[in-house]
């Protein structure tokens, strides 16, 4: 495992690195446990996993980068987000909610500055266009891009070759 300089975690005790992992520089990951005396992983990082320059990770539930996971510079993944409700309270004081986990399948690659949101899977070698907005799951071997992310191609094992989806 290698941590450019800049990067950090906070609360490690709450992340599980696999081996041959780069994080790359000024990239934070933190953790807010709903209880601080567990001892549960809330991030899981896998083998061979590459997470670019300038990412923030964020979790309160659970975020899972199984291997080999590519991320770009740039990359937002939470799977929680602020409370706002109340017009008396400031948002920063209302506290998170719940969110949802979030699961980057084996083989995926994430493009630079793409935000990921909560409760998402992002299938197995499917690619995430640079600048996008995941808020729903993305199919395994497919190509997603824009704000909302939507499927654009996908892998045809029959044909043996990456299909533009019909609109």
């Amino acid at each position: 495992v290698y941590i450019f300089p800049g990067g950090r975690i906070v609360r490690p005790q709450f992340v599980s690195i696999g081996d041959h992992v780069r994080i790359g520089k000024n990239t934070d990951i933190y953790i807010h446990p709903k209880n601080r005396k567990s001892k549960e992983v809330i991030i899981k990082i896998g083998n061979h996993v590459h997470i670019g320059n300038y990412n923030i990770i964020g979790a309160r539930t659970g975020i899972v980068l199984e291997e080999n996971v590519l991320l770009g510079p740039g990359v937002l993944i939470v799977d929680h987000s602020h409370r706002y409700e109340d017009i008396d309270v400031s948002i920063k004081l209302q506290g998170p909610t719940e969110g949802g986990p979030v699961r980057l399948e084996r083989d995926c690659w994430v493009g630079a500055n793409v935000c990921i949101l909560p409760n998402v899977t992002i299938g197995q070698h499917a690619v995430i266009g640079a600048n996008s907005v995941v808020n729903r799951d993305i199919p395994p071997y497919s190509v997603a891009v824009g704000s909302p992310a939507l499927v654009m191609k996908r892998y045809d094992f029959k044909l043996k070759q990456w299909v533009k989806v019909d609109e």
